[in-house]
């Protein structure tokens, strides 16, 4: 029990870090773009303007948090503190490229199959 709430506390101040730190920003400038976005556009190449950007934004900031969560987590377990460094610098690169691929697909996915309407002037 003690481990799962260190690891919803843990996620919960990533989350709050990451959207004060990058979510905010995107909304009052939308010409600074995070790194992991710029990843994904490179890619898996997602068009920012086919999807909700604040809600791709949103998801980005979830699986972040949630893959340093999930590393912090696990290596709270492990006894020793050059085991703990070793298995989290071992772990949390595999853990990143995996989710970060799986939004990827996934917003690849979405943008296929969705249709984003556009805002339409009037005249």
């Amino acid at each position: 029990m003690k481990e799962i709430i260190n690891f919803i506390l843990t996620f919960l101040i990533i989350y709050l870090i990451y959207y004060f730190a990058s979510i905010r920003k995107v909304k009052k400038n939308k010409k600074k773009i995070p790194v992991e976005v710029e990843y994904l556009i490179l890619c898996y190449h997602i068009d920012t303007k086919k999807i909700p950007y604040l809600n791709f934004m949103n998801t980005i900031a979830i699986v972040g948090s949630f893959d340093i969560a999930l590393v912090a987590t696990l290596v709270s377990l492990i006894d020793g503190i050059i085991w703990q460094l070793l298995f989290g610098f071992v772990f949390v690169v595999p853990v990143i490229i995996i989710s970060f691929m799986l939004v990827g697909k996934y917003y690849k996915n979405y943008q296929e199959h969705h249709i984003v309407e556009e805002k339409t002037e009037l005249k």
